[in-house]
This record gives structure tokens, C-alpha cells and sequence, in this order.
């Protein structure tokens, strides 16, 4: 007899014959998925829909076959209690949420967070803890005024951190950290390029994970700014397991040759289409320490719209080994 795949026989004999080799340990999808982990999606990605009704677009999100979600903020909806319902009502899970993080008030993130259902309480942009963006109010409250202070706030922001930087987000991150596990939580950060900047001759990004508390502190990998940062996204998975808790599944362009590389300057599109390749990223994630998997696509959305992109990515995630 001629020995086929287990992708092979699952194709051949159809879901009743895939759902008898799965137990009650191990939910039907865990066979098809990156890592058998559940599929997940940052929300930011339908941001939109969020935006224009949340719980439609949870359910909407939960039709497509995603069982997790991670929320950057609550769109329609008031407060995390509000989002907590519409998520049990989609039957959605959320592991981690990307939330504020005001050092003089954590305790008001932390609530979010638990509210939420959360494991991981994570920050997007890390920098903006420690950079001073507060631009001097303008005399001039013209739209126009406004807009150009809100332009170079997002530069600041989005800037290549310096070795100044770097050393001061240490502290600050085991900071938050320890603040973070009193609340019964556990911080991770998450990275764009900023944090690729060098730092001792090396990307900052692995400065930040050798200096901080690996009892306090872990990260959630962007594999797409990563990869457009010019760095391989599986040595850090190798390099450091146990430390990256969570991967983000992103698609980039190539950069623009000449233009520097900025989340300012790189267009998103859906997985596949870009310049990430997951599957030597998968291969080096296995038995690192992976809990959550999240797809996450950044504009502009030219070829469909946000909900549509979400359903061409949950396609191709579900298209990697598990």
C-alpha cells in the first residue's frame, strides 16, 4: 500500500473521518492550524467593522472559523465589560488585548485586561511609554494646526529607538511587568521596527529580550515588521525560547527602495502576497514556548475590503501544517 500524508488522508476520507482521529483532549482544529494552536486575529485588521458595530463584526469574525481575538481598543463599544459580552456572544476568546499603558495609572489597564478574559496584558508600541510626545498646545486650534501635531507625534513615536532608549525601556518594561503579574497578569510587548534599531551593534529588539526579567516580562513577535526590519524572525524564536509567548502573522511589501524603513513608509497586504515567508517561521516556533497565534493585516485595503481580507487570511493560515 502506498503511504500518504496525514494532510493526504484527511482529504481523501472528509471531515467525519478527520473528526474521528481527534480525542476530547484535542479540539478538531488543533490538526490544521500553525503549531495546533487555535486561529486568532487582531482585531485592528477589521478596525472598521470594530468600529462601526463591534458585536457584528465579532460574530462576523467568529463565522469565519477564528476561536481567539486580541482587541486594540473597543470601537463601538464603551467599555471592556461591554466587549467581554459581545465576545462571550460570538464565543470568542481573548487572550490578550493591546491596551493604553499609562504609567502613573496601570491599575486602570490591568481592570481592562481582566475584564476581558486576558492571560497577556500587551503593548503595542512599547517607545511610547518612555518617549515624551506631548507636543506644546498651539495657539492656533486650527484643524490644520492639529493635524501636523498629531503628524509628528506618530513620527516620534515610530522613530528607531536610541541606545538611550533602549536602556531606559528596560526598567521601565520589568516596571510594568512586576505591576502586571500583582494583577494577576502577565506583560508582553510587542514590537514594529523600531525596536530593530542597533544597540551594542546588534538589533535592539535583542537587547530587550536579554535585559529583561524573563520572570516578568514576554513578547509577542511581529513576524512581518520583523521580517521588514531585515531580520529572520525564527533566530529570535530559537535564540530565546520561552521568552516570545505570541506570534502576530503580517504581510509587508517589499520597502520602497530609497524610503527609510518605518511603519510610516511599509503598505500591508494579505498573507501571502508579501515578502513573509511563515514556514521556516513555524518550523522554528515548534517547542519554543508559542501560545497564541494572532493574523494581522495593515492597510491600505485595495483589493477588498477589511471583513474580506480577514477571510482571505484566515485561508491561508489554516493552509500551514499544524
Amino acid at each position: 500500500m502506498n503511504r500518504v500524508s496525514r494532510r493526504q488522508f484527511l482529504a481523501r476520507t472528509g471531515s467525519l473521518a478527520a473528526g474521528a482521529l481527534t480525542t476530547a483532549a484535542v479540539p478538531h482544529w488543533a490538526w490544521a492550524y500553525p503549531l495546533g494552536l487555535p486561529p486568532g486575529i487582531q482585531l485592528y485588521t477589521v478596525r472598521f467593522d470594530i468600529g462601526q458595530d463591534a458585536p457584528r463584526a465579532l460574530k462576523q469574525v467568529a463565522a469565519i472559523g477564528y476561536k481567539e481575538v486580541e482587541p486594540a481598543g473597543f470601537g463601538s463599544l464603551k467599555t471592556a465589560s461591554e466587549f467581554r459580552k459581545a465576545l462571550d456572544d460570538s464565543g470568542l476568546k481573548c487572550p490578550s488585548a493591546h491596551l493604553g499603558f499609562d504609567l502613573d495609572n496601570l491599575q486602570k489597564t490591568f481592570d481592562d485586561a481582566n475584564a476581558l478574559g486576558c492571560t497577556y496584558v500587551t503593548c503595542s508600541v512599547p517607545g511610547t511609554m518612555i518617549i515624551a510626545a506631548q507636543l506644546p498646545a498651539s495657539a492656533d486650534q486650527s484643524s490644520a494646526s492639529q493635524q501636523a501635531a498629531s503628524q509628528q507625534r506618530q513620527q516620534q513615536i515610530l522613530a528607531p529607538l536610541t541606545p538611550g532608549q533602549f536602556e531606559k525601556l528596560v526598567d521601565v518594561l520589568n516596571r510594568v511587568g512586576a505591576a502586571a503579574k500583582k494583577a494577576g497578569l502577565t506583560y508582553a510587548s510587542h514590537n514594529h521596527t523600531m525596536e530593530f534599531a542597533l544597540m551594542d551593534g546588534k538589533p535592539g529588539y535583542e537587547y530587550l529580550l536579554a535585559h529583561t526579567d524573563p520572570a516578568l516580562v514576554k513578547f509577542e513577535l511581529d513576524c512581518g515588521w520583523t521580517t521588514v526590519a531585515g531580520y529572520k524572525p525564527g533566530d529570535f524564536l530559537k535564540k530565546y525560547p520561552g521568552r516570545i509567548k505570541m506570534l502576530h502573522m503580517s504581510d509587508y511589501l517589499a520597502p520602497q527602495s530609497g524610503k527609510p524603513i518605518s511603519p510610516l513608509t511599509s503598505a500591508g497586504t494579505e498573507l501571502g502576497t508579501g515578502i513573509v515567508d511563515y514556514k521556516p517561521i513555524f518550523a522554528a516556533g515548534k517547542g519554543q514556548g508559542i501560545e497564541h497565534v494572532f493574523v494581522e493585516q495593515f492597510g491600505p485595503y485595495s483589493r477588498m475590503s477589511q471583513m474580506e481580507a480577514a477571510k482571505v487570511d484566515y485561508e491561508v493560515l489554516r493552509s500551514f501544517p499544524g
